[in-house]
């Protein structure tokens, strides 16, 4: 985070070089769940993108609509879709425009709907990697709504096997151990419970490491340049100085002048 402040306080006149930087300010605290601090900082890399590469610009349009969703801002959030929609980039920004659709049904309650774009993003993808946030709201879709609990272990192990991100990890076990209830199984249930303790432990690790960023990026935006105050007083004072310097060269020079005229 401090690295990324300082790179933005160069004010380099390249916008995309500050669109990117902003961009990265504001994942770091989408991580930490602060989406209104999150939302600015995508708003200012949106603003810089606008006019450079269709590519940049639309994806800061997806991150600006997923956080808009977040916060329940639907409307807003629905005519930057629309927006999105218009682009028609590569594979990876058809996939995030179906995931964003998607979440737009899933924190509106719509899991049928959500599971449609969901399903056609993972058509998109090109790896397994990239699908797993996708396999998690598929996941979580299927459990909220009941439809399927074989479809939510079917993902809940997809996940297990493709991801390294403790978040989805622990979900995955969360639902594996619902299931794992259902039925009576007792040893699995503790193995689950095992498995998904240890994840929050790595979770809780990053996520305090990851707190220590948002305080900093917040006092960034409120106070961008904290030392300019000081440079402006000591410019201030150097002036001064020189225009006493000056009024004490002139006057002793007149004060020489005055002298010799006298001597005359």
């Amino acid at each position: 985070a401090k690295c990324y402040i300082e790179a933005d306080r160069l004010q380099i006149n390249d916008p995309i070089y500050c669109g990117r930087v902003n961009v990265c300010m504001g994942y770091i605290c989408k991580q930490n769940h602060n989406d209104s601090l999150a939302l600015i900082y995508y708003d200012r890399a949106n603003v810089h993108f606008n006019g450079t590469t269709e590519w940049y610009y639309a994806q800061t349009l997806l991150d600006k609509s997923e956080l808009n969703v977040k916060l329940s801002r639907f409307i807003v959030a629905d005519s930057i879709l629309q927006i999105a929609q218009s682009y028609q980039l590569d594979s990876a920004y058809q996939a995030r425009y179906y995931e964003t659709k998607g979440l737009y049904f899933y924190e509106r309650q719509q899991y049928d709907s959500a599971l449609v774009y969901f399903n056609q993003g993972l058509n998109y993808w090109q790896s397994e990697k990239e699908k797993c946030f996708s396999y998690l709201k598929v996941m979580q879709a299927y459990y909220l709504s009941k439809i399927s609990i074989d479809s939510v272990v079917h993902y809940a192990n997809k996940l297990i096997r493709t991801s390294n991100n403790p978040n989805y990890i622990s979900n995955a076990y969360y639902c594996l151990m619902q299931d794992a209830k259902n039925k009576d199984n007792v040893e699995l249930l503790s193995q689950y419970s095992h498995a998904r303790t240890d994840a929050q432990k790595v979770l809780r690790a990053a996520m305090v490491e990851d707190a220590q960023a948002t305080p900093l990026l917040a006092e960034y935006l409120k106070n961008p340049f904290p030392m300019r105050w000081i440079r402006i007083v000591l410019f201030a004072f150097v002036a001064l100085c020189i225009v006493l310097l000056l009024v004490l060269f002139a006057y002793r020079k007149y004060t020489i002048t005055r002298i010799h005229v006298s001597d005359a």
